[in-house]
């Protein structure tokens, strides 16, 4: 991989760490809010936009900035296999699987009419292995020490 697509790959990673605290603080906003008492419901877009819509703004967000990120996720996955890099590519799958898992289980949280907190327990879980994995990810693609002439 060459020195200019390792910079934009931790660049990439970097925006994901980024994005992952002001998610997590939307998150923990949503968390703590009084979520509407819905019942469950099978999954269709407006369905789902609906319920969003009655937790408020913030939930909105959240869930907007969820799927931007597993969006973003996959481009990063793209280019970290891209790296040749093992330990990076390793991370990489692994940041994208539990991204990808915290963006299902939030649409099950959302679905079940905010109730099932399993759901909500799964989000948190994968967020805190995202967060992790990237920063993994982040650490393997440091640049080569540089040597000093003698």
């Amino acid at each position: 991989m060459s020195t200019k697509q390792l910079k934009w790959s931790r660049f990439v990673v970097i925006s994901l760490l980024v994005l992952l605290v002001i998610q997590f603080e939307f998150g923990m906003a949503v968390n703590l809010s009084d979520l509407p008492s819905l019942s469950p419901f099978g999954f269709s877009f407006p369905n789902v936009v609906g319920a969003l819509n009655q937790a408020g703004t913030v939930a909105v967000f959240h869930a907007v900035l969820g799927t931007v990120l597993t969006i973003i996720s996959l481009i990063g996955l793209g280019m970290a296999l891209a790296s040749k890099i093992r330990s990076v590519q390793i991370f990489g799958v692994l940041g994208f699987l539990s991204m990808a898992l915290a963006e299902i289980t939030g649409v099950l949280f959302v679905l079940s009419g905010f109730q099932n907190d399993n759901y909500s327990h799964g989000m948190a879980t994968n967020f805190i292995l995202t967060f992790g994995f990237y920063f993994l990810e982040l650490y393997f693609m440091k640049p080569a020490p540089k040597t000093q002439a003698s």
